[in-house]
């Protein structure tokens, strides 16, 4: 009898270890969900990364929402790229459209405000040179920027417009970015993907949610503003209205569409490879060539002007990286402050 007691203890121990477990991973996957905000990433070990890796300074946000959907973003008022994902254990698995695997992450810490992830090297979540991402939820990261007299639009008697910004922006509803809802419903986008044109429109998503005073600023051609002033109007109630304090405010918001033809991308795209092997390799003075003809492509290129900045600081030549990095600032795809405050005052 003895025997078969200690048997049975072993097996409610497992039965028990087997629930805690679940409901462990059950509290990870519910703490996933929601938006996260990069605010740091480094080398697994903690080490800091060189100012030449992009992504130390770029935005990133993901989105974890239920039926297992990411979203990852560069930039905070586009809800970003769709992919879909799954949680096993500690692992987070990415996955294409198809179902394959494109990238794996190790959580590392998971709370309900702080989420830190490993990601996968060649070799697994060991290597030296695997990436460690910190991320706090958005509204935490929010909180801690301050509004800017430059952040409002106008000022009524009774109301405030503001500009959108990291801090406050509307958000669009649905299962995909806004962008790619515009883009579904501008046929005439494909008739123009291969010129060099821009469209750039600005509107306003009220406190109710609803779009109004709709300004377009740059222009393609009369039938493409035609298709964007009618998916803005579909996209009406599909906003969700900025915050500011917890109250409801008006933004400004804006929608582009920058079209690269293939004359133009293409050899960007190759000088601006060709640069990056040149910096991996310390050749700062070839590195800086191919960064000037990226440019002379496609002079708003934000990458082309980043890596531009890093080499000409390299070089001694800080004047110029400090000029090339406020023209990044400016572009809104990067926060550079933190290398213009080290670098530039």
């Amino acid at each position: 009898m003895r025997q078969i007691s200690d048997t049975m203890k072993n097996e409610i121990k497992k039965i028990w270890i087997i629930i805690l477990i679940f409901f462990s991973i059950q509290a990870n996957a519910q703490d996933i969900f929601g938006n996260w905000i990069k605010t740091k990433v480094s080398y697994s070990d903690g080490t800091e990364l060189p100012d030449n890796y992009a992504i130390k300074f770029q935005y990133l946000r993901y989105t974890f929402e239920k039926g297992n959907k990411l979203f990852m973003s560069f930039a905070f008022d586009d809800k970003g790229t769709a992919f879909n994902f799954e949680t096993k254990a500690k692992i987070i698995e990415i996955k294409n459209s198809y179902g394959n695997i494109i990238n794996s992450f190790q959580i590392s810490k998971i709370s309900s405000n702080e989420l830190i992830i490993i990601q996968k090297g060649n070799n697994g979540f060991t290597d030296n040179d695997c990436l460690k991402y910190y991320f706090i939820k958005e509204k935490d990261y929010q909180n801690q920027l301050p509004v800017k007299a430059s952040d409002i639009l106008l000022i009524n008697k009774n109301d405030t417009v503001y500009k959108a910004t990291e801090k406050i922006h509307a958000k669009f509803l649905g299962d995909k970015s806004f962008f790619d809802f515009c883009s579904e419903n501008t046929p005439e986008r494909d008739k123009v993907m291969a010129t060099n044109s821009l469209f750039f429109a600005t509107f306003i998503v009220r406190k109710n949610g609803l779009v109004d005073s709709i300004q377009v600023l740059e222009n393609i051609n009369n039938k493409f503003e035609k298709q964007i002033r009618k998916a803005l109007e579909k996209s009406k109630k599909r906003w969700i209205a900025g915050e500011l304090n917890g109250n409801k405010v008006d933004v400004q918001m804006t929608i582009s569409f920058k079209f690269i033809s293939s004359s133009s991308f293409l050899p960007k795209y190759n000088y601006l490879q060709k640069g990056k092997i040149a910096m991996t390799n310390l050749d700062f003075t070839r590195a800086l060539t191919y960064f000037d003809l990226a440019l002379e492509k496609v002079p708003s290129d934000y990458e082309s002007l980043y890596y531009k900045a890093i080499c000409e600081m390299n070089l001694g030549n800080k004047n110029a990286a400090c000029e090339d990095l406020e023209k990044v600032k400016t572009l809104g795809m990067m926060q550079v402050d933190e290398l213009i405050e080290k670098n530039c005052k």
